[in-house]
């Protein structure tokens, strides 16, 4: 292998690791108060109360499960797609509460700052998320395509 093969294969390794992170621990602190993440979901005014709550019960798991699936190669394709899917969902969540200038916080971890600032700050967030998680799904979408990719490999 290659310096720039090996540096491509740490640095999706590092990005992995840290998506893995961002996503479980989001993911279990929303799982440890879901009627707190019940109102967050209720404040941005998209849903109604019950698809609020049940959205409050599920994306938490949801969030766990794509994080691990990251780390294993045979999940990860999958893993990352769904969490693609879910950063650009949020972003566009934020983005709407951000423009109807509701007074809010994200949700995110569990609690935090209100405001346009923390909007907006979410919705940078989440962009950087999405753009990580994008560029990690299309490498992993490259490393399958190839005929010599070994699937098993982590």
């Amino acid at each position: 292998m290659d310096r720039s093969a090996q540096a491509a294969s740490v640095m999706g390794w590092v990005g992995r690791t840290v998506l893995a992170a961002v996503f479980v621990y989001a993911g279990a602190a929303k799982a440890l108060d879901p009627a707190a993440f019940a109102d967050a979901i209720d404040s941005y005014r998209l849903l109604p109360h019950p698809a609020g709550v049940a959205l409050a019960l599920y994306l938490p798991w949801l969030e766990i499960t794509g994080g691990l699936g990251v780390v294993w190669s045979r999940t990860r394709l999958g893993a990352l797609s769904l969490l693609f899917l879910l950063c650009l969902m949020f972003g566009i969540a934020v983005a709407s509460a951000w423009i109807r200038d509701l007074d809010i916080a994200c949700g995110c971890f569990g609690g935090g700052a209100v405001g346009a600032a923390a909007l907006r700050g979410s919705l940078l967030r989440s962009a950087a998320l999405a753009l990580l998680t994008g560029a990690l799904l299309w490498a992993e979408e490259t490393r399958c395509a190839r005929p010599d990719s070994s699937a098993g490999s982590v």
